[in-house]
């Protein structure tokens, strides 16, 4: 029987959207939530993790279907253009991942952006790295308070399931730790020295079992409909508002043209940092910062070779503090389809540096209201440069990653220190940024709701208004968990 009326509809189920839905109901237990999802259910699992499917044929078969719409398939980068790579070539034939692609490719005046789109119950919760890291003083939003924001942060780690060690007693990564700690912990806090990376994990006699958003929702998924429902392959083509009060979104099926509308008393646009302002723009709310400020942390990426010990199974943290800005993964790596060079004979390890860029309000997502998309919405395209900081900052990235390849070890022969392409980590923040005050640099208050209305709220990355360099994915659970709990004290019924 189809729903007229709701207390509170979602558009978008990855984690921020179902950390909205799993607070709101345990502050207000009878609420009636609805959940929008353009994409399909890909596993038995609602919102189900990618990376515990085993069978890596099916599992590819699935990322395809976890993007939604009309996404080709990309190819298996090939041996070429591997080898191209680590000679530190770069095209865009590289952005392999699956899903990924160029925004801006047919600008050459702008810099390639590495866009992604997640369209499946779950959204990006299906796909993410899992990591769990908490951000730095320097990174977190200045103007909630900090006790606030601490508790923000631990309910997130709840939400999320956060693993502090997930792989807890690996030796090598213990040693391998060590020797990162002489050159990097002096001068630290004891909570920002060299560390195992937290995960959204638990370990089991198979490996780690990775959480997505089946995890984040918990119990709310046997609820029955009349309390809790997730309108799968449904596209969300418009909130619907009336003098400061959004009043129900308009939605359809992908491939119909016949919308119906749900009434719901509180919206939380919870869709992705590119998604999230184009449907806030469909709709006519189109606030000055809408889509501007776009941010997102470069990743130099580096092969180290380790030449003591066994292979690590646990990955490294070298977190981002006020001195240090950058925040720094490592893992055991494998190079089974790779040819090695001769002298390449000791244990690979990848690293990863996320390097801050600086927030500019020119680096925007743009809507072309004449070309629609796949969802019926108006196509993104992506204006996005560097500032001469971030390229010094960059230059200073893969000085760091060459200098912590020599305490550990020595920089893989024949791999070159490259960056990736802006969007690769797919972090992008800040496109619908929360502020202070109403002054057009932000899109929505400290709890998350946009300026000039009293009952809709947006939620994911693009609600950070800071410079990072750490994985947001907790950050940006714990700034949902503000507007849910207002949400649910408002109770605000149909």
């Amino acid at each position: 029987m189809p729903i007229h009326s709701t207390d509170v509809v979602i558009i978008g189920s990855g984690p921020t959207g179902s950390a909205y839905a799993r607070i709101i109901r345990r502050d207000w237990p009878e609420a009636r939530i609805v959940m929008v999802e353009a994409g399909p259910q890909i596993l038995p699992q609602t919102g189900g993790h990618l990376d515990n499917v085993l069978d890596l044929d099916k599992r590819a078969e699935l990322e395809i279907l976890a993007q939604g719409g009309d996404r080709e398939p990309r190819l298996s980068i090939s041996k070429e253009e591997w080898e191209a790579r680590r000679a530190g070539g770069f095209d865009a034939s590289f952005l392999r991942r699956s899903g990924l692609f160029i925004a801006n490719d047919a600008d050459p005046s702008e810099n390639l952006f590495a866009g992604f789109a997640a369209a499946n119950v779950g959204g990006m919760g299906t796909k993410w790295s899992t990591g769990t890291p908490t951000p730095s003083q320097a990174e977190r939003v200045p103007f909630i308070p900090a006790d606030e924001f601490e508790a923000a942060l631990s309910t997130a780690e709840g939400l999320l399931g956060t693993n502090k060690d997930p792989l807890a007693g690996d030796v090598s990564a213990i040693a391998f730790r060590e020797k990162l700690g002489k050159a990097f912990n002096p001068g630290r806090s004891p909570d920002r020295t060299v560390r195992a990376m937290p995960l959204a994990a638990t370990p089991g006699p198979s490996g780690l079992r990775y959480h997505g958003t089946d995890v984040v929702l918990g119990p709310l998924v046997e609820e029955p409909a009349e309390t809790f429902q997730i309108l799968a392959e449904t596209i969300c083509r418009r909130v619907v508002h009336e003098n400061g009060r959004a009043t129900g979104v308009e939605l359809v099926r992908p491939g119909e043209d016949e919308v119906f509308f749900l009434a719901a008393g509180a919206v939380v646009v919870a869709c992705d940092s590119l998604h999230s302002p184009q449907l806030l723009h469909a709709s006519g709310i189109r606030p000055k910062a809408l889509g501007r400020h776009l941010n997102d942390h470069f990743i130099i990426s580096q092969m180290v070779e380790m030449q003591d010990g066994e292979p690590m199974r646990s990955m490294s943290w070298i977190p981002a503090t006020n001195e240090f800005p950058f925040s720094v993964t490592l893992y055991g790596a494998s190079l089974d389809s790779m040819e090695r060079t001769p002298d390449f004979t000791g244990n690979p390890v990848g690293m990863g540096v996320f390097c801050p860029t600086d927030i500019d309000p020119d680096n925007r997502v743009l809507f072309d209201d004449t070309k629609l998309d796949w969802r019926g919405l108006p196509a993104i395209s992506i204006k996005w440069k560097p500032s001469e900081a971030d390229k010094a900052r960059v230059a200073e990235a893969k000085a760091v990653a060459v200098r912590i390849a020599e305490v550990v070890g020595r920089p893989a022969p024949g791999f070159a220190t490259i960056m990736q392409p802006v969007g690769s980590s797919l972090h992008y923040q800040g496109t619908v940024r929360m502020g202070e005050t109403d002054d057009g640099t932000s899109v929505c208050d400290r709890n998350s709701r946009v300026w000039g209305f009293d009952n809709l709220y947006v939620a994911g990355n693009g609600v950070i208004p800071t410079v990072t360099a750490t994985n947001p994915t907790l950050y940006s659970t714990a700034l949902a968990t503000f507007g849910a709990r207002q949400i649910a004290a408002a109770r605000r019924t149909v």
